[in-house]
């Protein structure tokens, strides 16, 4: 009976790990950032932003947001500590409109994107723990010339964005597939 009981908990146990365990595919493993700009510990760059994004929002209602040569800036910030990375990079640009902002962060092998639309923020942040977690479905290259970077994202996959947890209602908006962005950051520091 006692054997009967034993086996019963592990069971038991283990079907509910199975059925309530957090299967996260939010996220996949980093590899690392190759960017000219990397090992900086501090810096303020300018530059541009080319391309478009489909968003859908909360209301299931499918937009396109076009950035043509739009303002774009990286900043590096220090990290005193230097615990995963000497800095982080963040990269902000502006649609053609100027009404969405968007924003692109890493450090170490992490890295988060968010979008301010309609007045509101959603994001998806893995820089935090180890910080050696990506976004699942974004993928990114960098290709430098004697007077820029280029840093060419692409989403490959549906990503979810939520709204801020302090907020009074939950949202969510999904960026999808074929979503492609071009950040041209002049490689000469802004004054």
């Amino acid at each position: 009976m006692k054997k009967i009981n034993i086996l019963s908990i592990l069971l038991i146990s283990f079907v509910s790990f199975i059925s309530f365990g957090q299967d996260d595919t939010r996220y996949v493993e980093g590899n690392g950032f190759n960017s000219i700009f990397q090992n900086l510990e501090s810096g303020n760059f300018e530059g541009t932003i080319n391309g478009v994004l489909i968003v859908k929002d909360s209301d299931n209602e499918q937009s396109l947001l076009d950035f043509q040569g739009s303002y774009a800036k990286l900043e590096i910030e220090k990290d005193e500590y230097k615990v995963y990375d000497v800095s982080r990079k963040k990269y902000t640009g502006k649609t053609t409109s100027g009404k969405t902002k968007i924003k692109y962060e890493t450090y170490a092998y992490a890295n988060s994107f968010g979008i301010e639309l309609k007045g509101e923020y959603y994001n998806l942040n893995l820089i935090d723990g180890a910080c050696d977690y990506i976004i699942n479905g974004l993928e990114y290259t960098y290709q430098s010339e004697k007077s820029a970077e280029y840093l060419i994202m692409r989403f490959t996959k549906e990503v979810k964005l939520m709204n801020d947890y302090d907020s009074d209602i939950r949202k969510t908006i999904k960026l999808l597939p074929n979503s492609t962005l071009v950040f041209v950051i002049s490689r000469n520091k802004k004054l």
